[in-house]
């Protein structure tokens, strides 16, 4: 909670500054695409910077943040150079920037040190999620397995999220039933596809899931509803053969629900 608050302060922060400096330098006679490509550039910085705290806006952004860090890169760095070869004034330098230069080359250096680097840091992590999934912990990230909702009736559709690398195996712990298989692991042939490692959504009707019994020969495998007696539900996504740690999640099945929206509870079976 610490860490997302502080960089929700500090985007905050970052955008008043940003807003005040492209004022200034608008108010100050400079030409208007220095503005927007510096106002594009702290867009940027913020939606990295709360994409960083926030699971949400991560999800929505996807490959969108590699185009943005690389923009202020580019441009902050252009900035750097116009102003390190070339008058402080130049209009192409950013705006933040011209302003700053004229305070002197340390309050430039400061700027892009406070207002830069922590932004595009933020822009690089969000990268490194996409390529290697779960290589880096975020704040107020997610449970890696979620169920909704945590309270099902017949009729109502139990959806599971998965954050990250999984296992490629699914199956649920039942009162009536004891252990079902829902999807089994697909081999290495299968199409993508067929694999449920590569899925972030599962969906379960409740009034028509099934999962099979694992029971030995003859009787084979068995399918039987999922949701039959209330009680307690528990999902677990695993490896084949168990190799890696389960992830687990936990939803109760309260059973039929009348049109006033009540649940009707089943007897359990004996």
């Amino acid at each position: 909670m610490g860490s997302s608050s502080g960089a929700l302060v500090y985007a905050v922060l970052r955008t008043v500054l940003a807003i005040a400096f492209v004022f200034a330098a608008a108010f100050g006679g400079r030409r208007a695409w220095p503005l927007v490509g510096q106002a594009v550039s702290d867009v940027a910085c913020l939606a990295c910077m709360i994409a960083y705290v926030d699971a949400e806006l991560r999800l929505t952004l996807g490959w969108l943040a590699l185009p943005l860090v690389l923009y202020v890169v580019g441009w902050e760095g252009w900035g750097a150079l116009r102003a390190a070869g070339t008058d402080s004034d130049s209009a192409a330098d950013g705006a933040g920037a011209e302003l700053l230069g004229w305070l002197g080359g340390f309050w430039r250096l400061l700027f892009r040190i406070l207002l830069v680097v922590p932004p595009v840091g933020a822009g690089l992590f969000l990268v490194l999620e996409l390529l290697y999934p779960g290589a880096w912990v975020f704040p107020s990230m997610p449970a890696p397995l979620s169920c909704t909702p945590a309270t099902v009736a017949r009729g109502d559709t139990l959806t599971l999220r998965m954050i990250g690398g999984h296992g490629g195996e699914l199956g649920v712990f039942t009162p009536a039933h004891g252990f079902l298989y829902i999807v089994d692991y697909a081999p290495h042939t299968a199409p993508p596809s067929a694999h449920f490692e590569y899925r972030q959504r599962f969906t379960l009707p409740s009034a028509t899931a099934t999962g099979r019994v694992m029971q030995a020969a003859p009787l084979g495998y068995p399918e039987v509803p999922v949701f039959t007696d209330t009680g307690t539900y528990v999902f677990r996504v695993s490896d084949m053969a168990e190799i890696s740690a389960s992830l687990t999640c936990t939803v109760r099945y309260v059973g039929e629900r009348d049109v006033k929206g009540d649940a009707h509870v089943f007897p359990h079976h004996h």
